[in-house]
């Protein structure tokens, strides 16, 4: 298998931002761009009720089938190259899932998928077709832990959801889409990250995702001490390094805000040490600014826009409304005053608090073409 035909080389690559030079260098000059990435959600609710939800505020919002359709083909005409169809709810219970999947592809969308997986045993075929990647947000590996953490009894139609997609893939004409098992754990789990590598590689899917869950920035009550946080990546490490397999194996060393003042009250620096990798929490701690976040926007299932995955339903950062009957189009909304006054605030990261730091790697890179470059003649 050559490079170029490699799952782990190329559509996993950290550096597909490369190919988006162009925007980066605009906005290191300060000026605007259209996204590369909309995430849409097409409904507000969820048939899963997880304890530490990114997402909490849920509600009875579905969109119109005619709407995405106008939504799809104007975002199509400003370039944007990808539509994830990721949260608020889960977009797998809208009535016309399949349909809206095979319509975003046909147009042109490269279509990125998270699930809950509960809908998998009924949409594998439509979703494998059309999505290139899929990440499926199982959290716990066991029948028990599923249950436990996510209050559903859906565990064996996930796990049958997600290896009918592994079968269909493996057809001589299906090179898509890329399948991955994402563990949101905490504390009391630290004992199943061993169950949760042997799922993904009897499942055979293309990786695992470990990531400690997201508390304060979600309006969570955090369910571990620091000293256990360190203790589960730990454990993290400890599989990783112990599996032998094909499959590829991610954690995320992200922090919390409080976890950073824990270290610099014990008068320790919050970037020394494997722990603390992204700096105090993420360059936007140490410049005090965020440049990267047109680079991706959020349409909930109320027809807001948000600048930012974090800001989701966080009704004082929407910088509008879509209404195409009232002329209140992407474009309309995206060039409008209120976006302007809402991207000064996210420049001076008065957003910070909500944070979770997914533009981190985008606005290091930004950051480093707003530099004099020295030694540029060096490679």
């Amino acid at each position: 298998m050559t490079f170029g035909d490699s799952f782990e080389n190329v559509e996993l690559s950290p550096y597909k931002w490369a190919t988006h030079m162009d925007k980066f260098e605009k906005l290191a000059r300060g000026e605007d761009v259209f996204p590369v990435t909309v995430e849409l959600d097409l409904v507000s609710y969820c048939n899963h009720d997880c304890g530490w939800c990114v997402d909490p505020k849920h509600m009875s919002h579905s969109l119109e089938r005619e709407f995405v359709s106008k939504l799809l083909h104007e975002l199509k005409s400003l370039g944007i190259e990808g539509i994830v169809f990721k949260g608020g709810g889960e977009g797998t219970l809208h009535p016309s899932y399949a349909e809206i999947l095979e319509e975003t592809k046909n147009l042109g969308f490269d279509v990125g998928i998270v699930t809950n997986g509960s809908k998998l045993p009924e949409l594998y075929e439509p979703i494998t077709k059309n999505a290139s990647y899929v990440r499926v947000s199982i959290d716990g590996p066991t029948l028990e832990s599923h249950r436990r953490i996510h209050k559903s009894n859906d565990f064996n139609d996930v796990v049958a959801g997600v290896r009918k997609m592994i079968q269909l893939r493996e057809s001589p004409e299906q090179r898509h889409p890329i399948i991955g098992l994402s563990f949101a754990m905490d504390y009391s789990l630290i004992d199943l990250v061993g169950e949760a590598i042997k799922l993904g590689d009897t499942l055979r899917v293309n990786y695992v995702f470990f990531r400690p869950p997201f508390f304060e920035e979600a309006g969570r009550k955090n369910t571990m001490t620091v000293g256990q946080k360190r203790e589960l990546l730990a454990a993290f490490e400890k599989g990783k390094k112990a599996y032998n397999g094909e499959m590829k194996i991610f954690i995320d060393y992200w922090i919390s805000d409080g976890e950073a003042e824990h270290f610099v009250l014990r008068g320790e620096s919050p970037r020394r040490g494997k722990y603390m990798q992204k700096g105090a929490n993420g360059i936007e701690h140490i410049t005090g600014r965020c440049l990267a976040s047109p680079l991706l926007v959020v349409v909930t299932a109320d027809k807001k826009m948000y600048p930012c995955c974090n800001l989701r339903f966080i009704e004082e950062w929407s910088i509008g409304t879509l209404d195409y009957e009232r002329g209140n189009t992407f474009e309309r909304i995206w060039h409008s005053e209120k976006r302007r006054e809402i991207m000064e605030k996210i420049h001076s990261i008065k957003c910070i608090r909500f944070c979770t730091h997914p533009m981190s790697k985008y606005n290091e890179v930004i950051e480093y073409l707003r530099s004099p470059q020295h030694h540029r003649g060096f490679v």
